[in-house]
């Protein structure tokens, strides 16, 4: 891997917990983009760990710079508590935005799993086109409330679980739904604690759909977005209020796909819509597996358009899954079926 140093806790530091590890070697250092750019490309690295001690606009430029010049995982690690930075980094292309883990023994084995799993991703040059919505998107007036549809009559409600890579897709998604889509959307993506708000106000800018930060009692509304916070695992209960589940330290994915999934086979069964995307593990699998086995609808991100094909996979594989779809055509596919014959004398 390649270190480029903005600021944070000593590079050499840095460089002896990763390397206590045999299978990771640190093969440059550098403290400028462009002398980054230009490293990259000589020494080919694997992945590139950008390690931030103040947050900036300088170093949303960084990442903007390298993968505009080539196609490298990249993962920042921040020494501060300021997330305000954390979705511009995802638009430009990184893969992971990390709070410093701290020297301790299962920090540093955290930290080693995350390399490792960063270092398989497939990265193109650049994300195309999200710099351009992001700041040229101009969001639609909220829709009235009384417009809305009440719980009985929407088409199903969707849940979708996602993880490395899911931020760009998501947006993508999210931008294709129009603000009238009849139906709640409820997305667990993890994602490092005290980024969520970033995100959600990145996405809510790009969207007409209405994208809030979920909260215990949050009731469900058609053509709003919930994404979950990753500090407590959230489910949905009867009455279409969404309820917290405590985080034990042993979780591995926060927010939990599986827990949020389950919850929605349960309540809507065959009203439910299970959506599997891009992501590392297998959290979401066994989620839609209680979708599909309760009546309910599941799709996949297919993996020629998934940064990672790890859950997505694992579900297919679990031959649960009705339909796999690129990610370009999610959208018209979701609202196809929101019209109630869509699925009669068809198969998905």
């Amino acid at each position: 891997m390649l270190i480029v140093d903005h600021g944070g806790s000593s590079r050499n530091d840095l460089i002896r917990q990763l390397e206590i590890n045999k299978s990771i070697e640190v093969v440059g250092q550098s403290v400028h983009r462009e002398q980054a750019a230009s490293l990259v490309q000589k020494m080919a690295p694997q992945l590139l760990v950008l390690t931030l001690g103040a947050p900036g606009r300088e170093n949303v430029e960084t990442v903007e710079t390298i993968m505009a010049t080539c196609a490298i995982p990249i993962m920042v690690m921040r020494y501060y508590a300021d997330a305000q930075w954390d979705a511009e980094f995802i638009t430009r292309g990184a893969l992971a935005v990390v709070c410093n883990p701290g020297e301790s023994v299962q920090a540093t084995k955290a930290l080693h799993r995350q390399v490792e799993m960063l270092v398989e991703v497939k990265v193109i040059r650049h994300i195309q086109g999200l710099r351009h919505h992001a700041e040229g998107a101009v969001k639609t007036a909220p829709i009235p409330e009384i417009a809305q549809p009440q719980h009985h009559e929407w088409p199903f409600v969707l849940a979708i679980a996602c993880s490395t890579g899911g931020p760009q897709a998501l947006s993508k998604l999210l931008q294709a739904l129009p603000g009238i889509f009849p139906c709640p959307i409820i997305i667990a993506q993890h994602i490092a604690d005290g980024f969520a708000t970033s995100m959600v106000q990145w996405l809510d800018g790009i969207t007409e759909l209405q994208v809030q930060l979920a909260q215990v009692n949050d009731v469900l509304t058609a053509g709003r977005v919930y994404i979950l916070p990753p500090e407590q695992h959230l489910v949905v209960k009867k009455n279409h209020r969404l309820a917290a589940v405590a985080r034990q330290a042993s979780d591995v994915y926060h927010p939990s796909c599986n827990l949020l999934l389950e919850s929605v086979a349960e309540v809507y069964r065959e009203k439910a819509v299970g959506l599997i995307m891009t992501g590392m593990g297998s959290d979401g699998c066994r989620g839609i597996e209680a979708i599909f086995h309760k009546g309910g609808k599941t799709l996949a991100q297919d993996e020629v358009t998934s940064v990672v094909f790890g859950m997505n996979k694992f579900a297919i594989d679990k031959n649960v899954i009705h339909k796999i779809l690129p990610l370009e055509q999610l959208a018209a596919t979701l609202l196809a079926m929101t019209h109630p014959r869509y699925f009669e004398g068809k198969r998905l």
